[in-house]
């Protein structure tokens, strides 16, 4: 079986190394992988020590327009390396731009392709040309697609007409940044009670609605925000810098960073007026942390059947600040949702199990 995931940075390489390690630790399957070269964690995809692939993409837009002279060396490449390994089933764990490109290079070799669909539909600002079109082709050439919620699932089935009998749901595993067991996380004390808002600074993320929320929490509630991550504040940059229960740090998080900082946080929050799902709440889960959401996309579905976490019952500041304002102050919820989002994570959102469920569609393929 081959892993195939080209992106650079962000969930997709890690979401394949742990996908990666829980299969071989399972050792049921013979597994390849073709990642970036350029991949942030890609030192850690070689310590795997499995036949691998390494392809040059890129790492600006003026970095993307001369790789396109390479394409068809990199297609030649990619045929070949199937073809050599003896490639029975390809898993694209999270598209790339050259995705579509490829696809139809598998079928020829006799190998399936399983897709994973983070997304049905672009993220608001996130769209480019053609998208649409090129998920098409993916999916076209796809003989099982695997999604993380069912909303996404929905949303395969209504806009691309893919088959339902061939989508499985397989959740996301929760994100661990360290080798330490999970801690069981205790009520703070002698603190203020600290909330994280991690990731893309996009408009999508609701931080507006979480300002808002803030602004109507009780003044004697000892909380603090902490918001991380990279992008634009737009219009919201005066009022979070200035906010005296706002701490921000405004950058991309290297991945060795990123376990630090959740935990020294007490709960996550996501905000967000769309969703798909959420590597931030796999983070979570990863960290022991329980987390607040908004009742968009799939987010619902990553917290509610495990009881980690609280989810506003509407989009408004009001709703969101009710569901801050009850796990900032009610150390008995706090203590159970912790508890859970740990059990959870060990349990039905370990890799070991994300693995065996792979295992079983790759079975049905």
């Amino acid at each position: 079986m081959l892993l195939w995931q080209w992106q650079r940075r962000g969930a997709g390489p890690k979401y394949t190394l742990d996908l990666a390690r829980a299969l071989l630790a399972r050792g049921r399957v013979e597994l390849a992988l073709s990642i970036s070269r350029q991949a942030e964690i890609v030192e850690q995809l070689r310590a795997l020590d499995l036949p691998t692939q390494e392809i040059d993409t890129y790492r600006s837009g003026i970095g993307f327009l001369a790789a396109t002279t390479r394409l068809s060396s990199i297609r030649n490449d990619f045929r070949d390396y199937l073809r050599r390994q003896r490639i029975e089933t390809v898993v694209a764990t999270m598209s790339h731009l050259w995705n579509p490109l490829m696809v139809g290079l598998i079928a020829p070799t006799g190998a399936r392709l399983v897709t994973v669909v983070h997304d049905a539909a672009s993220h608001p600002g996130d769209a480019y040309p053609l998208r649409q079109r090129l998920v098409g082709r993916e999916l076209r050439a796809s003989d099982r697609v695997v999604t993380l919620t069912d909303h996404v699932g929905a949303g395969v089935r209504r806009i691309f007409g893919y088959p339902p009998e061939r989508i499985a749901v397989i959740p996301h595993g929760a994100f661990r940044f360290d080798t330490a067991p999970i801690p069981v996380r205790e009520w703070p004390e002698g603190r203020p009670f600290r909330f994280l808002f991690f990731g893309r600074l996009r408009p999508y993320k609701g931080l507006d609605l979480l300002m808002a929320a803030i602004d109507r929490i009780d003044p004697k509630v000892n909380f603090e925000l902490m918001i991380v991550g990279a992008g634009d504040l737009g219009p919201l940059a005066r009022r979070i810098a200035d906010h005296p229960r706002v701490r921000l740090d405004q950058r991309w998080i290297p991945e060795d960073a990123v376990g630090g900082i959740f935990a020294a946080a007490d709960a996550t929050v996501a905000p967000y007026r769309e969703a798909s799902q959420s590597g931030v709440l796999a983070a979570s889960y990863g960290a022991g942390l329980p987390m607040i959401a908004t009742p968009v996309g799939g987010l619902a579905e990553q917290i509610l059947p495990f009881d980690a976490g609280l989810v506003s019952p509407d989009l408004t500041p009001d709703g969101f600040a009710a569901a801050m304002t009850r796990l900032a102050t009610e150390p008995a919820l706090y203590r159970r949702l912790a508890a859970h989002a740990v059990a959870a994570a060990e349990g039905p959102l370990s890799w070991d199990r994300i693995a065996q469920q792979f295992e079983d569609v790759i079975a049905a393929a």
